[in-house]
């Protein structure tokens, strides 16, 4: 997937692995030297599986195909867990480190009920890929990956944008990543909650917030509109 800049190849979306293709994943992430994974989904919601939990149930290490991996730390906060995978390949025994960042207060083909925790969320990822030196893509998945895992993807190279030009193109950036990937960003209202992340990121802390456009959906379409003529403007 296409990053910020001249980064053409700064991710992977995808799928959350399948009690089939579980061994599979974990080859991509040896192949592709990724150093992070961003899962934004539970294993389970609403009583129905959307991902296999593709890592070691505790802290005994578990193998998957040729991918020997150790849960070496687990921290759980309200909205995220943050683990830490040592990865050691049974050929070559080749050992490195994975991390691994799960963000749980998201519904699927919905929105979190704010935009702070997901922005900082953001942060914390952005400040680890910065440091992990010559690493792989970061990949990104949810269920399916391409609702949520295109949103924070994103928001991510939005973030960026906003940092280094004081400016963003939302709309742009959206087509961009469905040329690669078909249905990124897959509601309107996590389109909107794209917009939503930007408009609070911009507004100075001392400034109440404004009510977050995605929570009337009878207003959607309405502050779509107005927010592309404020694209057009700005």
């Amino acid at each position: 997937m296409p990053g910020y800049g001249n980064a053409s190849r700064q991710y992977i979306a995808a799928q959350g692995p399948l009690p089939s293709t579980v061994n599979d994943f974990w080859k991509m992430v040896w192949e592709k030297r990724s150093q992070v994974i961003v899962m934004v989904t539970n294993c389970t919601e609403g009583g129905r599986v959307k991902c296999e939990q593709y890592w070691p149930m505790d802290y005994t290490p578990c193998l998957y195909g040729q991918l020997l991996v150790t849960v070496k730390s687990e921290d759980k906060f309200p909205s995220w867990t943050l683990r830490e995978f040592n990865v050691k390949n049974k050929t070559t025994s080749e050992t490195r480190t994975v991390r691994h960042f799960q963000f749980i207060a998201w519904p699927d083909h919905g929105v979190p009920t704010g935009t702070e925790e997901l922005i900082q969320f953001r942060g914390l990822i952005r400040q680890q890929v910065e440091s992990s030196f010559s690493a792989g893509p970061t990949i990104v998945h949810c269920s399916a990956g391409v609702g949520r895992t295109g949103t924070l993807i994103a928001l991510d190279v939005l973030l960026q944008q906003l940092d280094k030009e004081k400016a963003v193109g939302i709309s742009a950036f959206v087509q961009q990543m469905r040329l690669s990937r078909p249905l990124m960003v897959q509601t309107e209202s996590q389109y909107v909650f794209l917009h939503q992340c930007i408009m609070d990121t911009l507004q100075p802390k001392v400034v109440p917030k404004s009510d977050p456009l995605y929570e009337n959906s009878d207003m959607i379409y309405v502050n779509a509109i107005a927010l592309r003529e404020y694209e057009k403007q700005s």
